[in-house]
């Protein structure tokens, strides 16, 4: 899927003869809200979001790595947290059983 259509998908299409300024990573460039465009939350991998009211904002966001989708980053450490206390949960009743049959 190639870049162009990622944006559209997430953010639209943009409106008739709006293109995508070369911002890079200036700080000092300043989104201005669009009326007509719907805010999209974005994510990031690190779990941030962003609430984006422009397609520029949006497309800029997009092309740096921000989805639409949250990562299932959060999903993955419960997974793990639950893996190790069943382990360390069974451990420990082992240890128990093994205590009370001495």
């Amino acid at each position: 899927m190639s870049e162009n259509s990622i944006v559209t998908n997430i953010c639209g299409p943009p409106a008739e003869g709006q293109v995508l300024p070369n911002i890079g990573s200036d700080p000092n460039y300043v989104f201005v809200s669009d009326p007509e465009f719907t805010t999209v939350r974005l994510f990031d991998l690190g779990g941030n979001i962003i609430n984006v009211n422009s397609w520029i904002e949006c497309a800029h966001y997009v092309q740096g790595g921000w989805s639409s989708n949250q990562q299932s980053l959060v999903n993955s450490e419960i997974t793990i947290f639950y893996i190790l206390s069943g382990i360390l949960t069974s451990y420990f009743l082992y240890k128990i059983i093994k205590n009370l049959q001495k």
